[in-house]
């Protein structure tokens, strides 16, 4: 059975230029992310934009196999997620290098 999607002809290659565009923007940040949990995030990000561009293959070539492939590549991509959580876990230091909460008094010594 075919469908028929209204508007077919400049929506998807518009859909994918912006995917391009945005994976350029997001390889850009992987590449000079000040931290390893930006490109953490970056990667994430690239592998969400991964999913959106399989089914968008999906739509434009009308095989609806290529949905599960990116159904797949998104369960894959919340368990990196997921384990990239607990490797930065604890690695959020605070401005003080020795670890010690910051006073709320005044400033003024003891």
């Amino acid at each position: 059975m075919q469908v028929e999607m209204a508007g077919v002809a400049w929506v998807l290659p518009l859909a994918g230029t912006m995917l391009v565009i945005s994976t350029l923007l997001i390889m850009w940040r992987l590449l000079a992310g000040p931290s390893r949990p930006d490109r953490a995030v970056a990667i994430d990000a690239m592998t969400m934009i991964g999913v959106a561009g399989i089914a968008l293959l999906a739509l434009m070539r009308a095989q609806a196999v290529l949905l599960d492939v990116a159904i797949l590549l998104a369960i894959v991509s919340f368990l990196g997620s997921v384990a990239f959580a607990l490797l930065f876990r604890g690695t959020h230091s605070s401005d003080d290098p020795h670890g010690q909460p910051e006073r709320a008094d005044n400033g003024e010594a003891p």
